[in-house]
């Protein structure tokens, strides 16, 4: 009988399962999930209130690495923080570009490690999402944080699974793009911007009215009915400025959860339920025709949320200034 990745994960749905088994269950679930979905539950685990602080668990992680994968964590984790967090670390990996060298990581502590973290999730709250993309990479190094984060890691995953699967079947029959899902979760009723060829298309021209009946001679013709005026074009919902920022406003404070619809593409994502994983957000990309290297997600994402700012304002959404 074969291994039931859903079955396992199913388990730890509601954080009921048995902790204890929670290390050996990750093992086997890091093997046989997709890496996308296994990143999810790692960025989930390392944000959740029922796990240590992101920094200690990010030094637990760094301490059961290799020294590659110890540059390697480094290297995504000021990448992903951008120039200021090198900039705060005053020269601690300089002489090779800004790039650690494993050499340069196996001096730093765990407690240089969970300052460095620290600093880098104030500068991009984002930076949560890529080390779990990196660390879904190198899981062995992931079982240092412990079985209750292990088991809300595979919780995650297991919701992650049942979410994709009960919104995939529909979109995928009804040729919905993510940008579409975007739009109608932020505009009532409406989709993605139609085609240029489909907006500019000409108006069609008005049918023509039917002949008036013949009069018998000598009778007058009576007064002509006065020409119905042209039907009024419904009012777009494209005219119709939509404040998104309140929006997803209310929608955060509706969901009880932490996150930074304002810098990252992941969070708005969730914000509006919509599936955040990697592969969701490269077919963003596609659809939004990115020409960046998309395994560069922490560059990808900033592009991806500035592009979705920007297409909200140009289709009737009032969004701040500096978002777009």
């Amino acid at each position: 009988m074969g291994f039931d990745l859903g079955n396992l994960l199913g388990q730890y749905l509601g954080g009921g399962a048995n902790t204890a088994q929670a290390s050996d269950d990750f093992d086997r679930a890091a093997q046989a999930a997709p890496r996308d979905t296994l990143a999810q539950g790692l960025a989930q685990a390392l944000r959740s209130d029922q796990t240590p602080p992101f920094p200690q668990m990010l030094a637990q992680m760094f301490g059961n690495s290799n020294p590659d994968q110890r540059a390697g964590m480094l290297n995504q984790l000021i990448a992903g923080a951008g120039p200021g967090l090198l900039g705060k670390l005053g020269g601690l990996f300089g002489g090779n570009g800004g790039k650690v060298t494993p050499e340069q990581a196996s001096q730093v502590s765990e407690q240089q490690i969970k300052d460095i973290a620290e600093q880098a999730q104030k500068e991009n709250p984002g930076i949560l999402d890529r080390m779990g993309e990196f660390y879904a990479e190198h899981p062995t190094a992931v079982k240092a944080i412990g079985a209750t984060a292990l088991a809300v890691a595979l919780g995650a995953m297991a919701q992650g699974i049942q979410r994709r699967n009960s919104t995939s079947t529909p979109e995928k029959e009804n040729n919905v793009g993510i940008l579409s899902n975007i739009f109608h979760k932020i505009f009532p009723q409406k989709s993605a911007p139609a085609p240029a060829q489909q907006q500019n298309a000409p108006a069609a021209a008005p049918a023509q009215a039917p002949a008036a009946p013949a009069q018998p001679a000598g009778q007058a013709a009576p007064n002509p009915a006065p020409t119905a005026p042209a039907a009024a074009a419904p009012a777009s919902t494209l005219n119709q400025q939509v404040d998104v920022e309140e929006i997803l406003n209310a929608k955060l404070k509706a969901s009880g959860q932490q996150l930074n619809w304002r810098t990252s593409i992941v969070d708005l994502m969730k914000l509006l339920d919509l599936d955040s994983s990697l592969a969701a957000r490269k077919e963003l990309a596609a659809e939004l025709h990115y020409t960046g290297d998309t395994s560069d997600s922490a560059s990808m994402n900033i592009w991806l949320h500035k592009q979705v700012m920007k297409k909200l304002a140009e289709n009737g959404g009032k969004v701040p200034s500096d978002l777009q």
